[in-house]
This record gives C-alpha cells, structure tokens and sequence, in this order.
C-alpha cells in the first residue's frame, strides 16, 4: 500500500526575482555601505574592487573633440570596468564597434582597442575629425548580475546576485528608480545566461 502525502511548507514572503523555471545560479558579492534601498530585480554592475553597485550607462560620454587635424583620441571611461561588446565610439561620421574582445572597428576603416576592466580605449579615425566635433561613448557597467531580493544598504554588507538561471521580467529594474531595462540590456542578460521570462 502507497501513501502520497505532503509533510508541509511555509512561505516566509520574502519576494525573489529567481523563478525556479531554471534553477538560479547566485553569488554573493560585497557592497559599500549607503543609504540606497536596493529593490528586488535590480540589475548589477561591477564596480571593480570586488563590489556590486547598482548598474549604469552612459548615452555620450566625452572622449575628445576634434581639430580637424588629429585622428587618433585615447580616454579612460568613468564608469569601468565597461560591458564588453557595448561599447560605442563616434564622432557623428564613423563609428567604431566593440567586437566583445577588445577590438573596436569604425565603419569607416579606423580602428582602436578598449581595456574594459581599466576603461582606456583609443580610437583612430579613418579621416582626422572635423573641427570641434564632439567624440562620445555610448556603453555600460559590466553587469555582475540580478539582485535576488531587496536590500537596505545601510545595513547590508553583501548581496545575493542571480549570475545564471531564469528571473521574472516583470520584477527586473534597470536602476535604483526602478526603470525597466531597455531591449538591448535584456539582450546582454540573455547573453549571460540570465534569462528573463
């Protein structure tokens, strides 16, 4: 004689961005102390030094300016380490793409590297930049992945990120205002192996 039964359960009601579709993979990673409430589903960066902060990008970050005369520019990015295969370099005319290893190709024919742990890039143009144009970077923190649960920073120390496995799209903020994360950022979750559903 069978006997199918359940000993029990209990929901702590603690919210989680994991969906357990594809059971999560987490990392526990260090914080600086703050006094940010960091919601469930926030997207998370590296800030270097071994710690998570909250994810950012920037749309046209100044790398130089042109003087009709010189092509090649060299910057150090303020928010490395950057997302390799995110970066973006223009002057209005070409505009260089990051192939995720280092290489940044123009579309034009210039071409320039990217160390994204550090932030230094350089860019040579195919044709020296007209005089005064603006070179600006479009790209983002290196994502270390999605908070699990919502933390006060004035009392957390670390955080539980999802590094890999399924988490719900509808809990998924792109920062601490609870923006929902554009197309593209989603895309590089995906190609992380966080899958949002």
């Amino acid at each position: 004689m069978a006997i199918n039964g359940k000993i029990g359960g209990f929901d702590i009601g603690v919210e989680r961005a994991s969906t357990g579709a594809h059971g999560p993979v987490i990392r526990t990673d260090a914080i600086d102390a703050g006094t940010d409430t960091y919601p469930v589903g926030l997207i998370m960066a590296d800030g270097g030094a071994g710690k998570a902060v909250p994810y950012a990008a920037a749309t046209a970050e100044a790398v130089g300016t042109g003087d009709a005369t010189a092509a090649t520019f060299t910057a150090t990015l303020a928010l490395a380490p950057a997302q390799p295969g995110a970066l973006a370099v223009t002057d209005g005319v070409e505009t260089f793409a990051d192939d995720g290893h280092g290489r940044l190709t123009g579309d034009a024919g210039g071409s320039g590297w990217i160390d994204y742990k550090s932030g230094s890039l350089s860019v040579t143009f195919a044709a020296a930049p007209a005089e005064d144009a603006a070179i600006t970077a479009a790209y983002g923190r290196k994502i270390a992945g999605v908070l699990d649960e919502a933390v006060d920073a004035s009392h957390a120390t670390s955080v539980n990120l999802i590094v890999h496995g399924t988490v719900k799209s509808a809990l998924l903020k792109a920062n601490i205002a609870g923006d929902a994360p554009s197309g593209s950022l989603l895309r590089t979750l995906r190609e992380l192996g966080v899958y949002p559903v």
